[in-house]
């Protein structure tokens, strides 16, 4: 491309044809609006080349920014995956405690039943043992009655014959 320096620095040969002083003009009007349009041309070209540069830079940005959102979007589900795993992990773990309470509570029951009715049956032996006893004591005592009555209705007999009383013990 021409500058416009080289434009006005272009020398033309001199022959027939045009006036050199309207030539002259219309060339330094053309190298002004050249230089005008060359200028904004530059400047178009270094805007074009920071656009260009900031794009490619929010390009980047943009890679980068996807990246992070599918990371975020990976991690999200995977701490989704493992809030779910996790929440089932408790959940049989809850349910494998209350199996154990309640197993621990049953056999707890079985227990208290065993040694209640251990408990029941020695309560029963000692008191069917006292039962039985006092039973002995009874005939123990009856027969010491029967045996005293015996004795005391002899004596009687004895002391009356010697007295000589004819009475008649009647008999109890």
């Amino acid at each position: 491309m021409i500058t416009p320096i080289e434009l006005l620095g272009k020398d033309l040969k001199r022959g027939f044809g045009y006036k050199a002083l309207p030539v002259d003009e219309f060339i330094e009007e053309v190298a002004k609006d050249y230089e005008f349009i060359y200028n904004e041309n530059t400047e178009l070209k270094e805007k074009s080349a920071a656009l260009t540069e900031n794009l490619n830079h929010y390009r980047s940005m943009e890679e980068s920014l996807k990246r992070a959102l599918i990371m975020a979007e990976e991690t999200s589900r995977e701490t989704m995956e493992n809030a779910e795993i996790a929440a089932k992990n408790i959940k049989e773990q809850a349910k494998q405690e209350a199996k154990n309470i309640i197993d621990v509570a049953n056999q707890d029951v079985q227990r208290m039943r065993f040694e209640g009715e251990e408990n029941l049956k020695k309560t029963q032996k000692d008191r069917l043992e006292e039962i039985h006893q006092i039973e002995l004591k009874i005939q123990k005592l009856t027969g010491d009655y029967v045996s005293y009555k015996t004795k005391m209705k002899q004596l009687l007999k004895s002391q009356l014959e010697m007295l000589d009383i004819d009475m008649e013990i009647e008999e109890v």
